[in-house]
């Protein structure tokens, strides 16, 4: 009986590695399916919103402060009192809110010495406009930075910056496995639930990289739903990967273990490409568009991803002077219609300690 179950899962294994071009291929005919059926149902009907809600880890925003609603903010809260995490104290909290400003000082030098655009991004900006500085919890820095200006960021990196920072990409692997770039300080670290098999760990200023997308409604459209689908693909892709590194600190919460269960079973679906080559592919379909003097511009690796992040270029790529803790630095011209995008009306308003996102620490050293 043992002999012919080897021989039934030998057998079966030989095939689908025989296979798995055709598999891949079929698994691409489906994305083409969902998403044209995403744009006929989007266009008709409520059951098309559900599904890019659930592609997208979108939801629709309240008109309150900080979107609660929205998932991405559900999983930066969720975690608190997590066993194996932590939340930084006041002290530790205002030594990694000084190291990060550092890092900003080093970043805005290379930028304005290279002519490389850039505006503060999400809560940063925030931060500026309503704390002229710091959200007083928060415990990172983001940074908005145009395709082209990035490409030139990444020629420079390693001369101008390499001797202290290490630059975290899609398309640069090492086992990454996420949209948005970040620029990490060597020789820190900064362990949360997204770093548990990361390679590269240190304390980190995010930068969403602002794609060009077509003036054309049909190819946007298409464009978009790729991204979404491939998005998504990704963050399932690296919750497979890291699911049994995941296990002992989500299990204590049914909605967290459910939600990513989900995305871990979705994830084992791409066997047939590695984390890294399928961030490249993301990457690649992500810039696209190369046309920089297209009407809009958008996030894919954003919030609210390539949709819910579709802004006016004259809004993005022009820029305006603010103030971040006494440091002069850039912010998008069309702040005020970025911060209803991402928060909703009442973003000027302080929201309650229970909606306020912070991170979830496993391990920390400055």
């Amino acid at each position: 009986m043992r002999f012919y179950v080897q021989r039934y899962f030998t057998r079966n294994i030989s095939i689908v590695f025989k296979y798995r071009h055709r598999l891949a291929g079929i698994i691409k005919v489906m994305a083409a399916i969902l998403m044209i059926w995403a744009g006929l149902v989007t266009r008709f009907g409520e059951p098309g919103r559900a599904f890019l809600d659930y592609v997208s880890g979108e939801s629709k925003m309240s008109k309150g402060t900080l979107g609660s609603t929205d998932k991405r903010h559900f999983f930066k809260t969720i975690f608190r009192e997590v066993p194996g995490t932590f939340e930084l104290d006041d002290e530790q909290l205002k030594n990694l809110q000084s190291l990060l400003l550092d890092m900003l000082k080093d970043f805005i030098e290379v930028f304005e010495e290279e002519g490389i655009f850039y505006t503060l991004s999400g809560g940063s900006v925030l931060g500026a406009i309503r704390h002229q500085g710091f959200i007083p919890w928060d415990d990172d820095i983001d940074i908005n930075m145009p395709r082209r200006d990035f490409e030139h960021l990444k020629e420079i990196f390693d001369e101008k910056l390499g001797d202290k920072y290490v630059l975290c990409a899609p398309e640069i692997g090492r086992g990454y496995g996420m949209s948005h770039v970040q620029i990490k300080k060597k020789n820190t670290v900064f362990k949360a639930l997204n770093e548990l098999k990361m390679k590269d760990i240190g304390i980190y200023i995010d930068i969403f990289v602002l794609e060009n997308t077509y003036d054309n409604a049909f190819l946007r459209k298409l464009h978009g739903y790729r991204c979404l689908f491939w998005g998504y693909a990704l963050t399932c892709k690296k919750t497979a990967n890291e699911y049994d590194a995941l296990l002992p600190y989500i299990g204590y919460v049914d909605a967290l273990k459910k939600a990513y269960r989900k995305k871990m079973i979705i994830g084992k679906l791409f066997f047939f490409i590695s984390l890294d080559a399928l961030s490249k592919k993301v990457m690649k379909l992500y810039s696209r568009c190369r046309d920089d003097n297209t009407k809009y511009v958008c996030i894919p690796s954003g919030r609210k991803h390539y949709f819910g992040e579709m802004y006016l270029r004259s809004d993005m790529n022009e820029s305006k002077e603010a103030t971040f803790e006494n440091l002069k630095v850039r912010i998008p011209k069309g702040t005020d219609k970025y911060m209803h995008v991402l928060y909703g009306d009442g973003y000027m308003e302080i929201p309650p300690v229970g909606d306020r996102e912070i991170h979830s620490i496993i391990e920390f050293k400055l």
